[in-house]
């Protein structure tokens, strides 16, 4: 059996006493680098880990997150690298704990002015539908040198890998293969064993089958409610404490919520819509999902999105005072609505909400919104729509620039605007102004940059236990 783990994980040291890692070499900021002084610092601080899966390509290709398994006394320590990881320029941005004892955190860094993130989740049980599959003593146990870093043994990584394949409802064609290497490697009996801890009866042998011969995708598609079933059999006691937590971090989530939500204003030409999409695309790996909004959410009297620009947003003349009024309360409440059915439940999914354009635009565009009502009440109302995160303006291009690019208002017009978006970004923190001259990359890099810092800065006041330092 030695003999053939070798084989299958590669040229492998078996034992804790090998050659300790060494230093990498690598210059500047990259996923290599990251990955080199990441398992240099947990060596170093002492602490007992080992990547659970898709380690095959470490470290210049990683396919999805890097899974880790940390022993539960060495969790005091992992502020340590954390430490270390900030001060070699990779941020800690987001922490997402999506059960008891299992943390995912994504590391921000830029590469020039290209943002590039890398997803650790970090965990110490590997537990779901109330059901643990690996104690975390078990998850670093006959762990294997491999390289510069440790990897789970095969009996760990099967077991792990099944769960967490089951519990998804599906595996890629790359996870396949790999339960099926795996599942041939322990052979059927210790395969069995080892599905048993999450299939009953003779389920675990039919897994164990679909393993083999490739078939474990299409099978797990139907079973993946069986951890739930096992759970309530073994252990009803821990299932229903299992759910009692996961209420609890639910609302603790709707309280304080892992998303986003940016608004970027500024006039039309300035490039608004392409940062949205592109920031949006930048920001997606710190988040499980984004969405993009036009202005206001759209719960009440929502309109198709054309995909056409506004040939002239001033064509149509304001409403009267009575009609603009009315028009107002409906806004004011969409927003209110969207924000409580919409906005916030996204945000608490770890969601990115991009706003292109907001309420504030009414204020200094009216006529776009065919408003003729009294600015006073406008005003007063803008004090109690929901806040973004960051309202962050992409306006600062000169005036020949913008009108190069559209020329639907006239120059006044135009200063005039630029001068009312400006007005947000003063004296307050959570608005930047972007210089939209120097083309898209660096509009996106300076924005990215903004963004960035604000993550940072949250973790820091959410998550300050895993920079602390250890006593």
């Amino acid at each position: 059996m030695p003999e053939q783990i070798n084989s299958c994980l590669g040229q492998v040291d078996v034992t804790e006493r090998d050659k300790a890692p060494t230093k990498d070499s690598a210059h500047g900021h990259s996923l290599s680098h990251f990955l080199h002084l990441l398992f240099r610092l947990l060596d170093e601080n002492g602490i007992r880990y080992c990547v659970l899966h898709s380690w095959e390509g470490l470290t210049d290709d990683l396919p999805s997150d890097l899974d880790l398994a940390v022993h539960p006394r060495d969790r005091a320590r992992l502020p340590l690298v954390f430490q270390g990881l900030a001060a070699a320029g990779y941020n800690p941005a987001q922490c997402l704990n999506y059960f008891a004892k299992a943390d995912y955190f994504v590391f921000l860094w830029f590469e020039g002015i290209e943002l590039r993130s890398l997803a650790v989740d970090i965990i110490f049980e590997h537990r779901r539908s109330g059901l643990i599959s690996l104690l975390g003593e078990e998850l670093v146990a006959s762990r294997i040198r491999h390289r510069d870093f440790w990897v789970a043994s095969p009996q760990v990584e099967f077991t792990y890998l099944l769960a967490k394949r089951t519990w998804k409802g599906t595996a890629s064609p790359r996870q396949a293969r790999r339960l099926k290497v795996l599942a041939e490697l322990l052979g059927p009996e210790q395969a069995a064993k080892l599905a048993g801890k999450i299939f009953l009866g003779g389920l675990k042998r039919r897994v164990v089958d679909a393993c083999v011969d490739g078939s474990i995708d299409e099978l797990l598609g139907r079973i993946s409610a069986q951890p739930w079933r096992t759970g309530l059999l073994r252990h009803p006691l821990g299932l229903i404490r299992f759910l009692l937590g996961e209420g609890l971090r639910i609302v603790r989530r709707w309280f304080q919520p892992t998303g986003l939500f940016v608004v970027v204003l500024g006039p039309d030409g300035v490039g608004k819509s392409t940062v949205v999409g592109r920031l949006t695309e930048a920001l997606g790996p710190c988040f499980r999902r984004q969405r993009i909004f036009h202005w206001r959410p759209m719960v009440i009297a929502p309109q198709k999105e054309t995909g056409m620009p506004a040939t002239d947003p001033h064509d149509e003349p304001p409403r009267g005072a009575l009609g603009s009024i009315v028009a107002l309360l409906a806004i004011f409440l969409d927003y209110w609505l969207g924000f409580a059915f919409v906005l916030r439940p996204f945000l608490a999914r770890s969601g990115l909400i991009v706003f292109d354009r907001y309420y504030h635009d009414l204020l200094v565009d009216p006529i776009r919104y065919r408003y003729g009502g009294p600015m006073w009440l406008a005003k007063f109302l803008a004090r109690f729509i929901p806040p973004p995160d960051l309202l962050f303006l992409v306006l600062d291009a000169g005036d020949e620039v913008i009108l190069s690019r559209k020329r639907e208002v006239p120059p006044k017009e135009l200063r005039r605007q630029r001068e009312g978006y400006r007005q947000f970004t003063v004296g307050s923190k959570k608005a930047t102004l972007v210089n939209a001259e120097r083309g898209i990359e660096r509009t996106l890099g300076e924005a990215t940059q903004f963004v960035v810092e604000f993550l940072t800065q949250r973790f820091q006041r959410r998550h300050a236990r895993w920079l602390a330092t250890v006593r």
